[in-house]
């Protein structure tokens, strides 16, 4: 056992110390491993045309962050972003589930209307798993 923790002490140091190692040349320590999703990921967007600065999201931006913090604390996946370009901008979403039928949703909706803008929204597709 003390020598398992000598170890894990030596590998921590050389880290911080990487020119402090006892390990030998060309030996690295192995990454760690990135587990794949166990759930599916669906990602959609909705389009807003004419494009939009970005100080005009504001409210966008807080709706979106708290849907996120809520989505969290409930072990669910959702996140939104925006996406601001020349010709349309967009609010691209990332989610556990392909439904639009949410609170969040619903309330982006009414709020993109509330700003007078024009927006389609596209069916959600599935993201590919995560390769390793």
């Amino acid at each position: 056992m003390g020598h398992a923790r000598f170890a894990d002490q030596s590998a921590h140091l050389a880290f911080f110390f990487p020119g402090k190692s006892k390990q030998p040349k060309g030996e690295h320590l192995p990454k760690p491993e990135r587990r794949p999703s166990a759930q599916p990921r669906w990602v959609y967007a909705y389009q807003l045309e004419p494009p939009q600065p970005d100080a005009r999201f504001q409210k966008i931006k807080a709706l979106l962050s708290k849907a996120h913090v809520a989505a969290r604390r409930a072990a669910r996946m959702w996140a939104g972003r925006i996406v601001v370009e020349m010709r349309v901008s967009h609010i691209l979403i990332v989610s556990d589930s392909p439904s639009r039928q949410r609170a969040v949703n619903r309330a982006l909706e009414k709020e993109l209307k509330r700003m007078g803008l024009r927006f389609m929204v596209n069916e959600p597709v599935p993201l590919p798993a995560e390769r390793l």
